[in-house]
């Protein structure tokens, strides 16, 4: 039996190599990201603002579930790595829904805490899709740095207080993540100075993004990390 060729989600060429998720070379490039005419200007406030008419190289796929592929790139060839969450609307041309896409994305862009990664830019894709851009964070998962890194219960606790103090910031400015688990937790930095980073916060289709969302993954995460600390709902 011969396999069906992978083929692209968007334009439906043949794409070459192994079958993996996503688009074909022409729509990534696509994620050059012109904007609409309804579009918003990137914020061009200072070193990490997105450039307006920025382009992307994609590099490889990081995750493909549901309607969601998330890629990493980096921005107009440089070595600035960044992550393209690209979701694909249930109904591109509904005004509401885009209208809600839009300020989720403004919300978004609002959060500036050290252990959040920044949301820098995000808009509609020529196909239709809604693409947020996010820094890319390096380094293990919190939960397997602990593992591995032979963390002691007090360790252990102290960085997981760091993870809920970065979702209570953010539960403050009015945005859930409404994604949170483990594998959206990073470890960055040296051992003697590493700091968590909750990654992974975009938009999130078909539901609003609540606060029980957060607390459920939370849990979750503190399950991971052996935590045996307070109730996180605290």
């Amino acid at each position: 039996m011969v396999d069906e060729p992978a083929r692209c989600a968007h334009c439906g060429t043949v794409r070459g190599g192994p079958g993996l998720p996503g688009l074909c070379p022409a729509c990534l490039l696509g994620l050059a990201l012109a904007r609409d005419d309804g579009g918003e200007a990137g914020d061009e406030s200072g070193d990490d603002a997105l450039i307006p008419g920025a382009t992307y190289r994609v590099l490889t796929i990081l995750a493909s579930e549901g309607g969601r592929t998330t890629y990493l790139a980096d921005q107009d060839h440089t070595r600035r790595l960044v992550t393209l969450d690209v979701v694909k609307p249930p109904h591109p041309e509904d005004q509401a829904s885009n209208g809600a896409l839009r300020l989720r994305l403004a919300a978004l862009k609002q959060l500036e805490h050290p252990a959040i990664a920044r949301v820098i830019d995000g808009r509609h894709t020529p196909s239709g899709d809604f693409c947020v851009v996010a820094h890319h964070v390096v380094g293990p998962r919190l939960d397997r740095y602990c593992e591995t890194r032979h963390i002691d219960p007090a360790g252990r606790a102290r960085l997981f207080a760091l993870v809920c103090e970065a979702v209570a910031y953010g539960h403050r400015h009015g945005v859930s993540h409404g994604r949170l688990r483990p594998e959206f937790v990073i470890a960055s930095g040296p051992r003697e100075a590493v700091t968590p980073i909750v990654t992974g916060y975009s938009v999130v289709l078909g539901r609003t993004p609540t606060e029980e969302d957060d607390m459920a993954g939370l849990e979750i995460l503190a399950r991971a990390m052996g935590c045996d600390g307070p109730d996180v709902r605290r």
